[in-house]
């Protein structure tokens, strides 16, 4: 924040911070891109050396591949000869024939043509393809529920499907079907048997509609024939050998849908008998079983079977009665009387005889328990003793059905591919097969892969995204003020002037009409200008952190200020690391710190420079407790009287990063202009210490960044704040 001096508002500074320049976008621009890439050009030119460098070793170390391509053209469409096998081709094939083309590739990529291809040339047998391929089989990597065979045999369809590839040709028909591999015989030799699989798998599918065919056909014919002929050779051997004689019934049973069933043996029809019966049997048992398992945990006047029982509830009833007059009696007799205990007897008699029956009927009905166990326990030993005899001959009825149904399917096969090649063999191949191989594959003469210029492509794409974020993640981490635009925002100060780098600022800023020399001529006109009452008489200049400058620049502007005929006084208040005196070429002593503590007056301390207009006053001796001696009033008393002498007074403060001598001295002069190195501070510790100048009370009039080399920091001359001076029209 900037405080003007009499109240009033401070005005915009012509020269320095506009308007227009406040309203710019603080967003990122082509030109901050460019100038973080440039600070970084060397870590830069490394990661990509690292690339190349990598891409090369990659290419050197790397399998050499061969590829060997075959050409198969893909006709939607076979020849037709006759009309009647027009109905063949699909309609949805004819308009869709994008989605054919790619339903082509598709079948070549499949596992079935993959398999063919492997049994053809036996790349199930042995390792021998694995090795060539430099795959290695672990015996520890076989699935769960998978045999080592299995294991061994997807992992050459695995790498056979991976090291193949099948591709259309730009926009025509022809798929060119590649295969790569470390050796170029083998790589011609399955691209090869790849064609032929596909040619050999869309024959099979369409049945043969051309002589390939026929041929395919008429072996599958031949093949039928032989098999039929061994099946039925084979159940009447089997039949003879065992002589096996079907001693049925006569009528036969039927099946559900009508046709006669096979007839059965005595035997057999036997079991079907006793395991019907066993069946009925178990059933009984079961009834019982639960129905006295349910009675023998209850009492046996409780059961239904005895509660039920007429006998049983005529004498509850009986006894009912006899207990009725048993208990009248009770009432007007004593027990031992004839008729009570008369009546007693028939009660217990009465008890027994329910108990008795109730006995009887839980007996009843565990004993038709036991012989219903019993029924299904002779079943079953009877059946057991059938078994033993049946067994055999189901055996043989069993291996001579199986025999029956073999020869069955063997005849059916033979019939329908009879007919069928009777059906073709008519036609006199009606429609020619759609696929034919154009070119079939060459042993390639050289390798496939690496490919050096893709690597070197390759390296310089992953070369430009690690730079990108290698700028990324420099900017973000070690980001520091380097522009003009930069500090302003950061600090939220007037920025007073931009002071560009010098090699030897001694000697530019003797010549006044350097780059130096008009820099700090901007920033005296700036601080003329903050406020109605023109230029503070007292000024301290203050940095971050030591070494930025800020005695540097407070010697410019006072020549700066001398050039314009002002009296001006330096007064180096850094009583930890003066500086002041080295750049007027004069001993550190008898200075401020000795007329702060009396040792000196005033007159004694001010020395006169080679300048008229400059006089100074150094540091003098360092004093042990720099911060306490500037807390003292003598400072404000002296800086006073110095005002009233000169025109400005340049007090040369120590830093403000981790002292407290500036922030004290903030309040003790008009105004406190702030140095900034380029490229040196962060924004947080700019803006701390501003922080801590704020806590002291004094006026800032605003921030002069030092040492602005917009070449160094990639932004170029031309930048808002640079500078584009011409010698030639300097010296003229």
């Amino acid at each position: 924040m900037q405080f003007p001096f009499d109240g009033s508002a401070a005005p915009a500074l012509p020269g320095t911070v506009t308007e227009k320049a406040d309203a710019k976008a603080s967003g990122i621009t082509l030109r901050e891109i460019w100038a973080a890439t440039y600070r970084v050009r060397w870590w830069i030119a490394g990661i990509f050396g690292v690339c190349l460098v990598l891409a090369v070793v990659v290419a050197l170390l790397s399998t050499r591949l061969y590829q060997a391509v075959a050409s198969v053209e893909v006709r939607q469409e076979a020849e037709k000869v006759l009309g009647t096998e027009a109905d063949r081709e699909s309609e949805a094939s004819k308009i869709d024939s994008d989605r054919f083309l790619q339903t082509q590739l598709d079948i070549i990529r499949s596992r079935g043509v993959a398999e063919a291809v492997a049994e053809r040339q036996g790349l199930f047998q042995g390792n021998a393809f694995l090795d060539a391929m430099h795959k290695h089989e672990d015996a520890g990597d076989v699935p769960v529920g998978m045999s080592p065979r299995d294991a061994h045999r997807e992992l050459v369809l695995d790498v056979l499907r991976k090291a193949m590839a099948a591709r259309y040709t730009g926009t025509t028909r022809i798929v060119a079907i590649s295969f790569t591999s470390p050796d170029p015989r083998l790589s011609a030799r399955i691209a090869n048997a790849y064609a032929d699989a596909y040619i050999r798998s869309n024959l099979a599918r369409k049945a043969g509609s051309s002589v390939y065919a026929l041929d395919f056909l008429r072996g599958q014919l031949q093949e039928a024939q032989a098999r039929l002929e061994k099946s039925e050779q084979a159940v009447v051997n089997y039949a003879r050998r065992t002589r096996i004689v079907d001693a049925a019934n006569a009528a036969g049973n039927s099946s559900n849908n009508g046709e006669s069933a096979r007839p059965q043996s005595l035997i057999t029809a036997q079991l079907v008998q006793l395991n019907e019966a066993y069946a009925s049997a178990v059933s009984e048992r079961i009834a019982a079983e639960q129905k006295w398992n349910k009675i023998s945990r209850l009492n046996p006047l409780s059961t239904p079977d005895v509660l039920s029982n007429n006998a049983i509830q005529q004498l509850i009833d009986k006894r009912a009665d006899i207990e009725s007059q048993y208990r009248q009696q009770l009432t007007t007799r004593r027990e031992d009387y004839p008729t009570v205990a008369a009546a007693k007897a028939q009660l217990n008699e009465i008890d027994r005889q329910i108990a008795s029956l109730a006995g009887n009927i839980r007996s009843g009905i565990r004993n038709a328990y036991e012989i219903a166990r019993g029924r299904e326990q002779q079943l079953s030993g009877e059946i057991d003793q059938l078994k033993s005899g049946t067994l055999a001959e189901q055996n043989q009825g069993i291996e001579l059905s199986i025999l029956r149904r073999e020869a069955d399917t063997n005849r059916q096969q033979y019939e329908a591919l009879l007919r069928r090649y009777n059906a073709l063999n008519a036609e006199s191949g009606v429609q020619t097969n759609n696929l034919s191989v154009v070119d079939r594959a060459s042993v390639p003469d050289r390798s496939s892969w690496p490919k050096l210029p893709l690597n070197i492509a390759l390296a310089l794409i992953l070369g430009l995204m690690l730079s990108a974020l290698f700028v990324f993640l420099y900017e973000q981490l070690f980001h520091s003020l380097r522009t003009p635009d930069e500090v302003r925002s950061a600090t939220g100060l007037a920025l007073l002037g931009v002071v560009p780098s010098s090699e030897d600022p001694a000697v530019e800023l003797a010549d006044v009409k350097s780059f130096q020399s008009d820099a700090y001529n901007s920033v005296r006109t700036s601080l003329s200008l903050i406020s109605p009452n023109g230029l503070p008489r007292t000024l301290m200049l203050t940095s971050t952190q030591q070494g930025e400058g800020k005695s540097t620049a407070c010697h410019a502007l006072a020549l700066s200020l001398a050039r314009l005929g002002k009296r001006v006084i330096i007064v180096d208040l850094d009583l930890r690391r003066p500086n002041a005196h080295r750049l007027f070429g004069m001993a550190n002593k008898d200075g401020f710190s000795n007329l702060v503590t009396g040792q000196l007056t005033l007159d004694e301390a001010i020395r006169h420079t080679h300048d008229a207009n400059i006089d100074l006053i150094v540091a003098g001796d360092i004093p042990p407790n720099p911060t306490e001696l500037m807390d003292s009033p003598q400072v404000r008393t002296i800086l006073g009287e110095l005002s009233a002498r000169y025109d400005v007074v340049l007090v040369d403060s120590a830093p403000v990063l981790g002292l407290a001598d500036a922030i004290i001295l903030s309040s003790a002069v008009d105004a406190t202009v702030y140095v900034v190195e380029s490229g040196r501070n962060s924004a947080r510790t700019v803006q701390a210490s501003l922080g801590r100048l704020a806590q002291g009370g004094g006026a800032m009039a605003g921030v002069v960044l030092l040492k602005f080399d917009p070449g160094r920091l990639g932004y170029g001359y031309g930048v808002e704040y640079g500078y584009s001076y011409d010698y030639g029209s300097r010296n003229a």
